[in-house]
């Protein structure tokens, strides 16, 4: 079997004490990281984060992700920095521009050169951790003589980007340690991106080793084969639909699939829809891990033959996050560490 890095696991629609409760039993079962995502308008991930520190031990805690329009970059400096403090070094923050329809449509906040705000978010946090006085022009963000009042626990930080086209996967590859893939990642996709992680990589002169590749990856497991991938076929049909203002997106062309059928999807999904009856069996095949022990492993299989590297085990609608855990663990993990 191939080999992986870690595993992570990662929730998003808990109650925050949930979070808490989860993440001890992630460590208790040998996962490496608990990722939290921070979509609007959901839990706050650095409150999440915080709790979560001071009840494990071991554990990395990462945010994933952090958006660069909602924060200034000097404001997630401050607040990783303090998370940092809490979890004695075990932090990882994940960085990513998000969705323009939450960003300007939605909080009417203009979405201005995602590719650069990311790149500036970076620079200007290396430069707070390193004790810098940090003026600086960018494209998007400026700043004048700011600097933190404290020294952190980490003058450097494990960044992760969490993107999705050709150019910004090369940006994680020149600047970042990490790159989270979305959900809905497959086997082809996986290998696109890290095709061009590796040429940002050769940019910045580093090696292949330094960047981690992880997805968010949705997992139903059983012996009933057909009930676990029925389970995940209307949240994929729901993804999809959210998608569909991107039919192009690489996430679904390298996928093979055709942009009259996302199309489709996210007309069906306008009237009022969930159009779970329009996912076939080879979609579920393509996007998720779903069916029987043996064949979870083999659709993983192939995802790290891709090029993952930290396979992350997200919640899926309607399967219990101990459950989603616990299959990970017992039918997952023992054949690729």
């Amino acid at each position: 079997m191939a080999k992986v890095r870690e595993f992570g696991v990662g929730f998003e629609n808990l109650h925050s004490r949930e979070f808490v409760a989860h993440a001890r039993r992630a460590e208790e079962l040998g996962f490496g990281t608990f990722w939290i995502p921070e979509d609007p308008f959901y839990r706050g991930a650095f409150t999440v984060a915080s709790a979560i520190a001071c009840n494990t031990s071991k554990i990395k805690i990462g945010l994933g992700i952090v958006n660069p329009y909602l924060r200034h970059p000097a404001l997630t400096a401050m607040e990783f920095a303090a998370l940092d403090e809490i979890s004695d070094g075990r932090a990882i923050l994940g960085i990513g521009a998000g969705l323009k329809d939450w960003i300007e449509e939605r909080l009417k906040i203009p979405y201005t050169k995602p590719t650069a705000a990311m790149r500036e978010t970076i620079e200007i946090i290396r430069r707070f951790f390193r004790g810098e006085e940090v003026t600086y022009a960018g494209k998007v963000f400026q700043t004048e003589r700011i600097k933190l009042s404290f020294k952190p626990v980490r003058t450097e930080i494990p960044i992760h980007l969490g993107v999705l086209g050709p150019k910004n996967c090369e940006l994680a590859g020149e600047v970042a340690d990490g790159l989270l893939l979305s959900v809905m990642s497959s086997p082809a996709y996986v290998k696109f991106a890290t095709g061009h992680l590796r040429r940002g990589l050769e940019r910045s002169g580093r090696d292949a080793s330094a960047c981690a590749v992880g997805a968010y990856i949705l997992l139903s497991i059983s012996e009933d084969e057909r009930a676990a991938r029925d389970r995940l076929r209307p949240f994929v049909a729901i993804l999809i639909s959210l998608m569909a203002p991107q039919p192009t997106t690489p996430i679904f062309a390298e996928a093979g699939l055709a942009a009259d059928t996302i199309r489709a999807f996210g007309e069906s999904f306008a009237r009022g829809k969930v159009p779970a009856d329009m996912v076939t069996d080879q979609m579920i095949d393509i996007f998720t891990i779903a069916g029987s022990p043996a064949r979870c492993r083999e659709n993983l299989t192939r995802l790290i033959e891709a090029g993952m590297t930290a396979p992350v085990f997200f919640e899926v609608p309607g399967v219990p996050a101990q459950q989603t855990m616990d299959d990970a663990h017992r039918h997952l993990m023992p054949y690729f560490t």
